[in-house]
């Protein structure tokens, strides 16, 4: 979870308190406190500040104007926390604010009171309240509960992201804070309390966008965790809340970089849930917009269709998989084994090559040649031989004792062989006995690094130590990066594991060559 850089700007609205009297609010509001905002923290902004809460602790101008005033002082007292070593409390002395000087203030919770009752007065006086609210001081506020967070220091962590909602409690980034806590304690339950606490706080707000598409995730993806250790009807229950939110984040950013994974989280709650409508919902979503979702995405909701059973939806999807990113190895893989299912062993053949071309020593793809030629094999028909034409009958003749019977008909020659039944034997053949077997067990692409990490079987007879040259892609089939792999000293009949790892930004597929 990133920490706020800045504070978020309020929706357009206006506030109803008027500053047109008493006369030293007029000043005070729209010209001093201007000068004191745009000056540095220091000596000077500190003068300014006093001589402006000595005007607001006149009681005659509380009286002209309650909620101008107000504002006014929730305000100076978030420019006074900016001061350089202010603490958390302040005497009405230290800021010349009226009788008696010795009392000490809580500034945020003061600050937060006075603005209360102007919100409260008139909700649309947010827009003047707001931006104070999510000043510097709340920032360091929510900001120190981030770092502490980080450096594990959790007690710590918590009492600063309270201290924030003081000043704001509007944000989603405490309850954001409080979840990481929770995660922390090993409660999954008050994760998903906080998390869930964090969307409300997101909702009809631009500025906290992907926040909730960060929040909308991590409920996913933990109430797909926490339902495994639940009992029913707890485990439905908190497998629909994550389900809804996959969901709605597959909507609500077609485009987002944590889409692809809640698709694929969508599918495993619907095969928990052995919900199909949701198997629907998850192909059907990206089919009406496929524009608008990545190659990844495409790739999860064709999975989806497959696993409903809609072959042909998912060849479709899996097609535009392809189409977007034509070295994408699973939707190669996948498109050409539910062209099987169809008997479409001609339309098998371009995928197949494809899939070899970039993944060649995974005996799997080699056999999908055989599926093909042995689809073509059965759907083969001889071509319809014309029988030659009849001779005309000779005339009878007396037949001569002992004279030998005229010769039969010869036979129709046989139909030729069909062209593919050779392929079908030659391709598992090779499958067979291919010397080795790579599978690519996680392919992880990030904007910025990817990750292969594949397994390679020796199936020969001795040790080996084999060699790939990884080629890492972009959309486009652009070579982003190379990287030499070598699996040393692999014993007869076993197998190693492996990584390629490249900090290249946007790769998104690859290939490699076996020396």
């Amino acid at each position: 979870m990133a920490a706020p850089l800045a504070a978020q700007e309020p929706a357009a609205a206006t506030c109803p308190v008027d500053f047109s009297q008493p006369k030293d609010l007029v000043t005070l509001y729209n010209i001093t406190r201007m000068r004191a905002l745009q000056l540095a923290p220091g000596d000077e902004r500190g003068k300014v500040v006093r001589d402006m809460m000595k005007t607001l602790a006149n009681p005659k101008n509380a009286t002209a104007n309650p909620l101008g005033v107000n504002l006014a002082t929730g305000q100076n007292l978030i420019i006074w926390m900016m001061q350089p070593g202010v603490g958390n409390t302040a005497t009405r002395g230290q800021m010349n604010w009226g009788e008696p000087k010795d009392q000490v203030i809580d500034l945020a919770k003061t600050a937060d009171s006075l603005f209360a009752t102007v919100e409260a007065a008139s909700p649309a006086c947010l827009t003047e309240t707001r931006p104070f609210r999510q000043a510097k001081p709340w920032q360091d506020r929510i900001n120190n509960a981030f770092r502490l967070m980080q450096a594990n220091q959790v007690d710590s962590a918590e009492y600063w992201a309270k201290e924030s909602q003081v000043l704001d409690r509007w944000s989603p980034y405490a309850p954001r804070v409080y979840a990481a806590i929770a995660q922390v304690r090993g409660s999954q339950a008050d994760m998903m309390k906080h998390l869930e606490e964090a969307l409300k706080l997101t909702e009809n707000d631009t500025t906290y966008l992907e926040d909730r598409r960060a929040v909308l995730f991590q409920i996913g993806q933990v109430g797909l965790e926490y339902a495994e250790i639940q009992p029913e009807p707890k485990r439905t229950e908190t497998l629909k809340r994550a389900s809804a939110a996959l969901l709605q984040l597959s909507t609500e950013a077609p485009g987002g970089e944590s889409t692809p994974y809640a698709l694929s989280g969508l599918g495993m709650a619907a095969t928990s849930l052995k919900d199909t409508s949701l198997f629907e919902k998850c192909y059907q979503l990206v089919d009406k917009s496929i524009d608008k979702y990545s190659d990844m995405s495409a790739l999860q909701a064709a999975i989806c269709a497959n696993r409903m059973g809609k072959v042909p939806e998912a060849v479709k999807l899996f097609e535009a998989t392809l189409t977007k990113n034509s070295n994408s190895r699973d939707a190669l893989y996948n498109a050409a084994a539910l062209m099987y299912e169809l008997r479409k062993g001609t339309e098998m053949l371009p995928l197949v090559n494809k899939l070899v071309t970039i993944d060649p020593a995974n005996p799997d793809n080699v056999a999908l040649y055989a599926y093909a030629y042995n689809v073509l094999n059965e759907q083969w028909k001889p071509p319809v031989q014309e029988a030659p034409p009849a001779a005309a009958p000779a005339p009878a003749t007396p037949a001569r004792p002992g004279a030998r019977p005229a010769p039969r008909p010869a036979a129709p020659p046989p139909p030729p062989p069909s062209p593919y039944a050779d392929s079908v034997a030659k391709y598992m053949k090779i499958n067979d006995e291919m010397p080795h077997r790579m599978v690519i067990v996680e392919f992880v692409r990030y904007a910025d690094r990817a990750l292969v990490r594949a397994e390679v079987e020796n199936r020969a007879k001795t040790a080996r130590t084999i060699e790939f040259t990884f080629e890492l892609l972009d959309i486009t089939g652009a070579v982003l990066d190379t990287q030499v792999a070598k699996v040393e000293n692999v014993a007869a009949g076993a197998t190693k594991e492996f990584e390629v790892k490249s900090d290249k930004p946007k790769i998104a597929a690859w290939r490699y060559t076996l020396k």
